[in-house]
């Protein structure tokens, strides 16, 4: 059975030993709870090293098998130190799993405040994305507005981005 729905999770911090922060246990988490209730659920997993830490995409995809997940539903794009270096990298993973599928639809597990900046960066790109955001992190209130703002000033530099490397041809199809 092919499949219905494809699950972009988002990687963030990792520790050097390997251990997910607790951000990307949420992430995970929110990616397993929503792909219960989709029929054919695929997932890719996206996010590169860094420092002495592993891959994201390597962490997550660790984590989707330990929860049961078997390995043919999982991709894996380990590159890109930011958000949009990662949506970049796995594009042609993401095109490809899309272009199997036609009628697919495509899902964003991430943090709630990070949720605005990758769907636009994909909707940039012609591939709108529904929510499957994370639940909210447990951090004081001035925290969470701190890292609202930083995402939308991050907003200023990823969609002028986005448009330069979508009309520049950057985004490949692999």
């Amino acid at each position: 059975m092919r499949a219905t729905h494809l699950v972009l999770i988002l990687g963030c911090r990792v520790l050097p030993d390997g251990t997910p922060s607790s951000a990307l246990q949420r992430r995970v988490q929110a990616a397993l709870s929503s792909a219960a209730a989709l029929p054919g659920a695929r997932f890719l997993a996206v996010g590169g090293a860094h420092g002495q830490a592993p891959a994201e995409a390597l962490v997550i995809e660790r984590m989707l098998i330990a929860a049961g997940v078997p390995p043919s539903a999982i991709l894996a794009s380990p590159s890109g130190l930011t958000t949009i270096e990662s949506l970049c990298a796995c594009w042609p993973l993401l095109e490809r799993a899309l272009a199997e599928e036609p009628g697919a639809t495509l899902h964003v597990s991430t943090d709630g405040y990070h949720t605005l900046r990758c769907r636009a960066i994909l909707a940039l790109w012609g591939r709108p994305a529904r929510a499957a955001p994370a639940p909210r992190p447990r951090l004081p209130r001035h925290r969470l507005w701190l890292l609202r703002v930083r995402e939308r000033a991050a907003l200023f530099k990823d969609v002028p981005l986005a448009l330069y490397w979508r009309a520049t041809g950057k985004l490949r199809s692999g």
